[in-house]
């Protein structure tokens, strides 16, 4: 028996003189349902699997803190307004946390972090990021920008000008920026 399990179980006699019922499981590969917040857990005494055992007892709609359990991992869930209504305490390992008040989202996993207020939305990778609103797209908008500097023409008394001598600088330009953001 591993520390960890030890604890459990310690944890779970300790409270077993208590009305509220605690349990200790592993969450069933495949359950977890990031849009009804909820999860399998299979028991570890070995009883039928619980399903539907919520991500978060704040609410239903999904605003507040939600950890997304990693797929058997070891947790704990505890049953709340009485039989039948299960919401996670603990887990061993998470894949990913999402915050949400009203329209404002704070989403992490270990890949990335997005953060969305409304219609913008600002996302960072560990090798780009990126930052749009309903209608523009700051990789687009400066995209655009070194583009048009590059094909800049002038009026002269003698006539229309040439292409910016260093117009080749601002196409490295473009090219810097897709390695730095994304659309």
């Amino acid at each position: 028996m591993t520390k960890n399990t030890s604890k459990i179980r310690d944890g779970i006699r300790a409270l077993g003189t208590r009305p509220n019922e605690i349990l200790s499981g592993t969450v069933v590969p495949g359950s977890v349902d990031e849009e009804a917040y909820t999860i399998s857990v299979q028991p570890s005494d070995d009883g039928k699997p619980i399903n539907g055992v919520m991500l978060c007892s704040i609410t239903g709609s999904g605003n507040g803190l939600l950890l997304f359990p990693k797929e058997a991992s070891s947790v704990i869930i505890g049953s709340v307004d009485g039989p039948g209504e299960w919401t996670l305490i603990r887990s061993s390992e998470i894949s990913k946390a999402t915050i949400t008040i009203g329209t404002v989202t704070y989403e992490m996993d270990s890949e990335q972090v997005i953060i969305r207020n409304g219609d913008t939305i600002f996302s960072l990778s560990p090798s780009l990021f990126k930052v749009n609103t309903a209608g523009e797209s700051l990789f687009q908008l400066l995209k655009d920008c070194f583009t048009y500097i590059t094909e800049i023409t002038v009026s002269t008394p003698s006539g229309v000008s040439g292409v910016p001598i260093n117009a080749v600088d601002f196409t490295n330009l473009i090219t810097r920026l897709n390695n730095l953001l994304t659309s």
